[in-house]
């Protein structure tokens, strides 16, 4: 079907994607011969602001379709709404955005264009961009040593053992421990190393009861179960000394009951905030009914919400001598933030600020499970990526939007996502995405690909699932070409601790298993070790990233780098694909010489430059 009216950003806004602030955009919206237009208005505002017209410009007419254009110079940072509205000489009619980015027309708006102007880049070091993030549930990797238990802790003696259920979901006690540490994680960076990873990113490692640690206990202190501060200085140095960088969960929305601050079970010396009124850690909370009643996170009353807004909760946390420059100072690459939406503006940026007074090249990762580029939280629109924000966020759409198409075939998912994050997000910022596949708040990868139908809710069964062996064949199969395009497509490949041996589970406990250390699927772990060396092409380290066509089940895409050039494509079509190239092109999983190859039926392949 012939289209009338033709934009799409990526292809007709120059430059392409977000902005610096004080650059000029030139939109350009091709419009069919046939129409009968009179004139068309480019329409902007920032967000929250007036609408601005700008009268199109007309232009050349080639193949049928003039050419209307409209420039703008962007002087403030902010996202900024576009749409074009059109007057023929029988209606009159706004054309705004389609789900993959092309243009609709429609007579009420529904979904503008976005513009993102950013005042300065992230600064992050490139280092990073080239290599693989790994990420650690600490309990469950690895065990070096003797680890004494905490009172009321569970100590498993059978690592590998089933995960048990909990028996009481809004308790969520997560009491059961098997003795992964720091010393443990020391012992294996020899074999992080052969994933080629540059950065492992630890779940939380602050004093705490739970296995988990998102329920912060002190954060001036190492959970005893996990080590010292001078386990945790060995793990940085060594692993810098290896070129691998470490980031922390920062957990700040919330802190534990039973914690330092809040001690509700009495068990910590200090006077807490549930305890007096007078207790220095009070205002960080807000009780609605003394002491029992206060704002929690998602109503969980062992995690009470912390007010962010707080002058002395901001300066123990951001201050010359708080915590979070106190750890910078030993070394980190950064931090995760979880729950990042959730935490105050004022906060954040503090935040922000002190972690790159200790390192200008540092790493800050969000936790967002949406577009993090004009996302709103209790109606208020985030700005993290204007600049002296994130760095990076977890990329949850490209997880969702990889695991719809591997599963499927259907491109139109994955060919939307791609282009936002292209359109939506700053290009530093999409070189340092994290690119996952699963994480500890979402079933494992091998089980979701297996199975047909996979809900986090069945994580709270007391069975636990696991894949029958053509599953699993199928499984492992699918598995490969989903972790090709994480590791090809924009971003750095995250590989949640043990995905690359071959583990099961759905959701939470049962994604939270110990690595299989005597058991690790040898042709899964080959794999990953693979795609390991493959990211040290420059193409993968800044490369920009092109669809050279992606419909009918077929995705082929270049990454692209000075001379550096990788094609990469995956055929989920039950037709044969031809790929032609112009020059010859290395098959990296042959070593090949070639210049065309016929892709049948979920074949993949992966195309270097010579």
């Amino acid at each position: 079907m012939e289209k009338y009216y033709i934009f799409n950003p990526i292809y007709n806004k120059y430059p392409q994607g977000t902005c610096k602030k004080g650059t000029t955009v030139k939109y350009e919206l091709k419009v069919a011969g046939i129409v009968n237009v009179d004139y068309i208005t480019f329409n902007y505002a920032q967000d929250g602001g007036h609408i601005v017209k700008l009268r199109m410009q007309k232009g050349k007419n080639e193949n049928g379709y003039i050419s209307y254009y409209a420039e703008h110079k962007f002087t403030r940072a902010g996202q900024y709404w576009y749409h074009f509205e059109v007057f023929t000489d029988k209606e009159h009619f706004y054309l705004e955005k389609q789900d993959n980015f092309d243009v609709e027309k429609t007579y009420t708006l529904h979904d503008q264009y976005m513009q993102l102007i950013y005042a300065k880049d992230s600064q992050t070091t490139s280092s990073y961009q080239g290599g693989v993030m790994y990420h650690i549930f600490v309990d469950r990797f690895n065990s070096v040593g003797k680890v004494a238990p905490r009172p009321n802790a569970v100590m498993r003696k059978d690592w590998g053992g089933e995960v048990n259920s909990y028996e009481n979901y809004e308790k969520i006690a997560n009491d059961e421990f098997f003795g992964g540490n720091l010393k443990g994680i020391i012992a294996k960076l020899d074999y992080l190393k052969s994933l080629n990873v540059n950065s492992i990113y630890l779940s939380p490692i602050f004093e705490a009861t739970s296995n988990h640690k998102y329920d912060t206990g002190d954060y001036s202190k190492i959970d005893s179960m996990f080590g010292t501060k001078q386990d945790l200085q060995q793990l940085i140095d060594q692993a810098k000394e290896m070129g691998i960088g470490i980031i922390l969960d920062g957990v700040f929305n919330h802190t534990g009951s039973d914690s330092v601050y809040f001690n509700k079970l009495n068990r910590y010396k200090s006077v807490g905030a549930f305890q007096s009124k007078n207790s220095p850690y009070y205002d960080w909370y807000t009780f609605t009914d003394y002491p029992n009643k206060y704002e929690c996170w998602w109503s969980v009353s062992i995690l009470p919400q912390i007010n962010e807004k707080n002058p002395s909760f901001i300066e123990y946390m951001t201050g010359k001598d708080g915590i979070i420059p106190g750890y910078m100072k030993m070394g980190l690459l950064g931090f995760r933030l979880d729950v990042v939406d959730e935490l105050d503006q004022v906060f954040l940026d503090a935040l922000c600020k002190s972690v790159r007074e200790v390192r200008n090249d540092a790493l800050i990762i969000g936790e967002v499970w949406e577009d993090a580029s004009n996302k709103i939280a209790y109606s208020e629109r985030r700005r993290y990526f204007l600049g002296d924000g994130l760095d990076s966020v977890m990329n949850y759409p490209l997880k969702n939007a990889i695991i719809d198409y591997i599963k499927t075939g259907n491109t139109k998912m994955l060919l939307s996502t791609i282009y936002m994050l292209k359109d939506h997000y700053p290009t530093n910022v999409q070189n340092n995405l994290m690119n996952i596949l699963g994480t500890h708040d979402t079933a494992r990868i091998l089980t979701v690909l297996g199975l047909d139908n996979v809900s986090n809710a069945a994580a709270y069964r007391k069975d636990n699932i696991y894949l029958t062996p053509s599953e699993k064949v199928r499984a492992e199969k699918l598995l490969k070409q989903a972790s090709l395009l994480q590791y090809t497509l924009m971003g750095v490949p995250c590989i949640y601790y043990g995905d690359e041996a071959g583990v099961q589970g759905i959701g939470d406990p049962y994604n939270r298993g110990c690595f299989p250390w005597d058991n690790i699927n040898q042709d899964i772990n080959d794999w990953y070790k693979n795609l390991g060396v493959l990211r040290n092409n420059p193409a993968f380290k800044q490369g920009s990233t092109n669809i050279l066509y992606c419909d009918q089940g077929v995705i082929c895409f270049e990454r692209v780098f000075e001379n550096n050039r990788v094609v990469v494509a995956i055929n989920k079509s039950h037709d044969n694909f031809e790929l032609n190239l112009r020059s010859p092109h290395i098959n990296f999983f042959t070593n090949k010489s070639i210049n065309h190859i016929t892709l049948k039926h979920d074949e993949y392949v992966v195309l270097i430059k010579e």
